[in-house]
């Protein structure tokens, strides 16, 4: 990647009880405001995980103000002083929701790093796992966004009472937001009504239970573009370390680019 000729900064957002989100902004060369990508990492990732800087790198050489950051549990987990019911909250989609609100609030607000490069008016979203379920959700109940790219994206794997092993009070705090937010967390019924274009791109490698879901997106919403890459597993055979991109990958992200210039200009 010729990344040398990209600007990029950091930046933190402080939310309450010591937690905060951290990030990076990338933006690309020359004076225009540029096309925003928000990226959102999975649940077992992070926004230096794998190939993620590698995707943003290249969404920002490709023309995009884009904008990696961790979701607030990353530091949830790892800083001290952080309750043990504080750290599981953290963890939930309600909780992830709200961070993404955050970030997007922060760049309307012109608070994130070289501002002045962005339009948010042109705004879309990139979500990689649990994260591209959640990214459903937000743009069904934000309609600024512009256009929606989610990658071997839906609910997240969940063990039941029954399953031979109690569950953790991780497990127990995830599968009570899940309850609570049934109606809210119906990720078919919100892709289905969803205004923004979307494209969603799913490994055929991947878990059976995110293939099922795929099926049910490609039925219940067949207004959305979707695509199978054909022997990508959940990692678009990537992994952490990262190795390099792979065909898979390499197809998963022409396949994002093209569909982000055609809808975001």
């Amino acid at each position: 990647m010729g990344q040398q000729t990209l600007a990029a900064e950091s930046f933190r957002l402080p939310l309450e009880n010591g937690l905060f989100i951290e990030g990076q902004v990338r933006v690309p060369p020359g004076v225009d405001p540029a096309p925003v990508v928000l990226l959102s990492h999975g649940f077992r990732g992070h926004k230096d995980w794998a190939f993620w800087p590698e995707v943003s790198g290249r969404l920002a050489e490709s023309g995009f103000y884009t904008v990696s950051f961790n979701f607030s549990r990353i530091v949830a987990h790892s800083a001290a002083g952080i309750a043990e019911r504080e750290a599981a909250e953290a963890a939930t989609l309600s909780r992830e929701l709200d961070d993404l609100q955050q970030v997007l609030r922060s760049l309307r607000g012109g608070r994130l790093p070289l501002a002045e490069r962005a339009d948010p008016v042109r705004l879309a979203i990139l979500g990689h796992s649990r994260a591209g379920g959640g990214n459903i959700i937000f743009a069904a109940e934000h309609p600024e966004v512009q256009a929606l790219v989610v990658w071997n994206g839906g609910s997240a794997p969940a063990r039941t009472p029954g399953s031979g092993q109690a569950l953790t009070f991780q497990e127990r705090v995830l599968q009570l937001d899940q309850e609570r937010n049934k109606g809210r967390f119906d990720l078919e019924h919100a892709l289905s009504f969803l205004s923004a274009a979307a494209l969603v791109i799913q490994g055929d490698q991947d878990r059976d239970s995110l293939l099922q879901q795929n099926a049910r997106f490609r039925e219940q919403a067949p207004q959305h573009r979707y695509y199978s890459v054909r022997g990508a597993d959940h990692t678009f055979n990537t992994t952490d370390p990262y190795e390099g991109a792979t065909p898979e990958l390499n197809e998963a992200l022409a396949l994002t680019l093209e569909f982000l210039h055609e809808q975001l200009g």
